[in-house]
Formats: C-alpha cells, sequence, structure tokens
C-alpha cells in the first residue's frame, strides 16, 4: 500500500472517530462557553462560572455544570481523534520526502493532547469543588494547547502548499 493510500485512509478513520465524537459532545454548552471556562484561570472566576452553572440549564435540559461534565468525558476520546487527524493530514501534507517535518508537527499534538488531558483533569476536580490552583493549571495548559494546534494547523498547511506547488511543476 502506498504511502498517500496508507496515510488516506488512517485520515479517513479519524475523521470519522473525530466526528463521531463531535456529535456525541453537543450536550448544551456552546464552543465560546467551554473555552471562557477553560480561561476563567482564577479561583473566583471558576467558583462563580461552578455555581452559576449548577442550577443554569443547557439545551438538553441538563445543567450546564452536567453538560460540562459530559463534554469533558468525551473530550478523552476526542483528544485521539484530533491528534491522530492531525497527524495524519500532516503526514499528507508533508509527503515522503518531508515526513520528518511532519512527524515535528506530531510531536506538536502529541504535546497539545497531553495539555488537554490535563486541563480535562483539572475540569473534573474543578466540577467537584476542589479548586486551588486547578483554575490556573487548566487555563495554562488550554493556552498551550491552542497554541500549538494553532501552530501545527498553520504548518501543515504551509506544508500542503508548498508540496502542492512542487507538484504542480
Amino acid at each position: 500500500m502506498s504511502f498517500i493510500v496508507k496515510n488516506l485512509l488512517l485520515t479517513a478513520v479519524f475523521l470519522a472517530f473525530f466526528l463521531f465524537i463531535s456529535k456525541k459532545m453537543r450536550t448544551g454548552l456552546t464552543f465560546g462557553e467551554v473555552v471562557g471556562f477553560e480561561f476563567s484561570g482564577f479561583k473566583k472566576s471558576s467558583e462563580t462560572t461552578v455555581r452559576e452553572w449548577q442550577t443554569a440549564t443547557s439545551q438538553t435540559n441538563l445543567t450546564k455544570l452536567e453538560a460540562l461534565y459530559q463534554n469533558t468525558r468525551y473530550d478523552f476520546l476526542y483528544i485521539v481523534g484530533y491528534v491522530f487527524l492531525g497527524i495524519f493530514i500532516a503526514r499528507l501534507a508533508a509527503g515522503e520526502a518531508r515526513i520528518g517535518t511532519a512527524n515535528t508537527i506530531a510531536i506538536l499534538l502529541l504535546v497539545a493532547g497531553l495539555c488537554d488531558v490535563v486541563e480535562n483533569l483539572q475540569i473534573l476536580q474543578i466540577i467537584k469543588g476542589n479548586f486551588g490552583r486547578r483554575p490556573l493549571v487548566m487555563s495554562l495548559c488550554a493556552a498551550v494547547k491552542f497554541g500549538l494546534l494553532g501552530v501545527s494547523l498553520v504548518w501543515a498547511v504551509v506544508l500542503g502548499v508548498t508540496q502542492f506547488i512542487r507538484q504542480a511543476k
């Protein structure tokens, strides 16, 4: 099986997995609400949000805190989906000739995924009322995660465009 076919198949598998988990995560919180919570950063603002979300009802008749709990549990699977989807997209964009660059992007994506795992563990503890420094750790992990995902995405796009230009010549 050729490099391209193998990576296309793996990309398709992880895209399907990613989309399946994405549908499961639609439990009544907007992306903005979750990201806002992830970046709350301080104990006081996290406590305020948790207190408000204990009674605020989501679109699915769960409290927003219950919805956050469900989303966070599914997010562990979502991490696997987006990390490996990103890896195989980077491999396709880089091609065999630049596989070392794709591997560097893969490392960035794995670190982003690990930051997301730590962030999720903090969220689950915060939901239980264990605050301490967890809001700060959660926010720092979210910042690193989003930063690495952004860098990885831009780098993969640049690789793909240069690969396309190279093949067009």
